[in-house]
């Protein structure tokens, strides 16, 4: 295409698994003008794919992967989740995103389902749908590990056995070792389509995707990295969040008394520092990882010695879902249970804080040998394992938070915003954190350090808060609209929100026009990204999700804090989601009429079949 911007090959992958049928289909860059790629670009092409196939699902790039710009590197898959009925999006690092751009795609769409397991090649500028049979059953990893054997050096993202039996929560594994379906059920829909793996290979060959202004991006892009250099948090050697981690999240969270602990019942864990990064380093660190033009390495690389085990991770969502939530005080059992649950497809994160519910349930009435005791590493290793295979009460825990306390009638277990458990953070103690689990449009499950902005306990790591422990409510909800909107510009240009800590606007829109060779101003970037929120809160309308649901649980709004420093203290923040809206000019939660027109107009110019 004559016309297409610097940075795209404006070519989408489209995969029709009812029909076998693979076509390179144009990608029309009017779209890219309003949807410049990543999540804004999944979003639109899955509005134009809704209710006209079945299950799509779209994994989108950008034109600042592959570009050498730093920390560009994320691929986001978005879908209609099957645990909570939403728009869902996923967003993962790694290498796979530059491989898709490499092998001459912008996006990939696959939609229908096959009758037989089939997994997807792509190389430079091809796409093939091959027989997977022998791969049906296998573990997740053993999947990837078979694909490498088979096509040589290969980028996997592939489902385990939880993805086959469609767990609500099964999730994509990238690489042997990152859950990339977030907690909404990405595997589910792999499963459902009997698609087992997506393997790409490409040398570059099959793209026409080039910078326009490489120079001009590069100096920012040096310009970024000088400041990573200089961050107390991303700092390669002496950074915090590198250094240690996402899990040194613990050790602000765990003086702050915000931790998520038993099913949240008490966000005081006197023995938090057992769970936190600079235990792991001493511990079960084995190395670091990092991905595709980072400089920062914030990845775990860990192994276990009495338990047997090598994983990435555990990241400080698992080691708060699996550990503190369920009273397991283990890195080594986190680690474990994080490695087992990869191998399975599961999210871990999802499955950790679905097993502190059912601890809770445990406590509440005898559910005899087939309930958890907190902390119980056997019976929640065999409690994965049967969700994974939908076996016995595993069948029940495999429908989600919803569902298990509908089926045992414990409604005040739950911890849920829109079917999804709120992770990392206690909202009664942090409570911008409970109003943006409550307004995003997945549901509650934000990511701590994506929003390390509006998490006042982060201050004492280092970071830069927007908000205090006052939470007044106008300031706290401009805090959460302005982070929100951030976040949805960095997962567009697919640079990981990390860089949020050494970049901002300016950076972002100088890059995405030195890239595409299109003027893109702070303006007209932040435009995009209202376009976008908009856009995602009105396909959730349309799935029939109301603003009733931008709601926290009676647990954290009914249940004060116990004990501690926070004790008394609820997650009222009925106000706070009121100014969001005024903010967003949402009228009751909900787009208006003009400013729907607006966001599906240009939705349409993303249609490609």
């Amino acid at each position: 295409m004559s016309n297409c911007p610097g940075g795209y090959n404006c070519r989408v992958a489209l995969v029709n698994l009812n029909k076998l049928r693979i076509e390179a289909v144009d990608l029309d860059p009017e779209a890219l003008e309003y949807f410049p790629g990543g999540r804004a670009l999944g979003v639109a092409l899955l509005y134009n794919l809704l209710g006209r196939y079945d299950s799509p699902l779209v994994l989108a790039t950008s034109p600042l992967v592959g570009s050498g710009f730093v920390m560009a590197n994320r691929l986001t898959i978005v879908f209609k989740s099957p645990l909570t009925g939403t728009i869902a999006w996923a967003n993962t690092g790694g290498y796979v995103s530059p491989a898709l751009k490499k092998a001459g795609f912008d996006a990939l769409v696959i939609v229908g389902r096959s009758r037989e397991p089939h997994y997807l090649l792509i190389e430079d500028g091809s796409v093939d749908l091959l027989p997977a049979e022998d791969l049906w059953g296998l573990d997740a990893v053993e999947v990837a590990l078979m694909l490498r054997r088979r096509h040589g050096d290969v980028r996997v993202l592939s489902i385990g056995p939880a993805g086959e039996r469609g767990v609500s929560y099964a999730t994509v594994i990238n690489d042997t070792g990152r859950s990339s379906g977030v907690r909404h059920g990405a595997g589910a829909v792999m499963g459902l389509k009997r698609l087992k793996a997506i393997a790409l290979k490409a040398k570059g060959v099959g793209s026409k995707a080039k910078p326009s202004d490489r120079s001009t991006l590069l100096r920012i892009s040096r310009e970024i990295a000088s400041r990573i250099m200089a961050s107390s948090l991303l700092n390669r050697e002496k950074g915090l969040l590198a250094v240690y981690g996402t899990p040194v999240a613990m050790e602000a969270l765990g003086p702050a008394e915000a931790v998520p602990h038993l099913n949240y019942r008490n966000p005081v864990l006197e023995r938090w520092e057992a769970l936190s990064g600079r235990i792991m380093s001493k511990t079960i660190l084995a190395g670091r990882l990092t991905c595709s033009s980072c400089p920062v390495a914030c990845r775990r690389d860990t192994v276990g010695v009495s338990l047997s085990f090598r994983t990435e991770g555990p990241d400080y969502a698992q080691i708060s879902s699996l550990g503190s939530n369920t009273g397991l005080i283990s890195l080594e059992g986190v680690g474990y249970l994080t490695s087992l649950s990869y191998r399975l497809g599961l999210d871990p994160i999802e499955a950790g804080n679905i097993l502190a519910m059912y601890a809770e349930i445990t406590e509440l009435e005898d559910l005899g040998r087939e309930g958890l005791v907190w902390g119980d590493l056997e019976a929640m290793e065999k409690l994965l394992v049967s969700t994974a295979y939908r076996r016995g009460v595993g069948d029940l825990l495999a429908g989600g938070a919803r569902v298990v306390a509908e089926k045992l009638k414990r409604p005040e277990v739950r911890t849920d915003v829109k079917g999804v458990t709120i992770q990392n953070a206690d909202p009664r103690v942090e409570k911008a954190w409970g109003v943006i689990n409550s307004v995003e449009a997945f549901g509650g499950a934000a990511h701590i350090w994506v929003y390390g902005g509006i998490v006042a306990s982060f201050k004492t790591l280092g970071v830069n808060v927007a908000v205090d422990w006052s939470f007044n409510p106008e300031t706290t909800a401009k805090a959460v609209y302005e982070h929100q909107l951030l976040v949805a510009a960095a997962d567009t240009l697919q640079v990981c929100a990390f860089s949020q800590y050494a970049a901002g606007w300016r950076d972002y829109a100088r890059a995405l026009s030195a890239v595409t060779g299109v003027k893109w101003s702070v303006e007209k970037l932040r435009g995009a990204a209202e376009t976008l929120l908009d856009l995602e809160r009105l396909l959730n309308q349309q799935l029939g999700i109301e603003p009733t649901e931008d709601v926290l649980p009676p647990k954290f709004t009914e249940n004060p804090v116990p004990k501690g420093k926070h004790k008394g203290e609820t997650a009222d923040v009925s106000s706070h989601i009121e100014e969001y809206y005024s903010l967003r000019n949402l009228k009751n939660g909900k787009i208006g009429s003009e400013r729907m027109r607006e966001a599906t107009s240009k939705a349409k110019a993303a249609r490609i079949a």
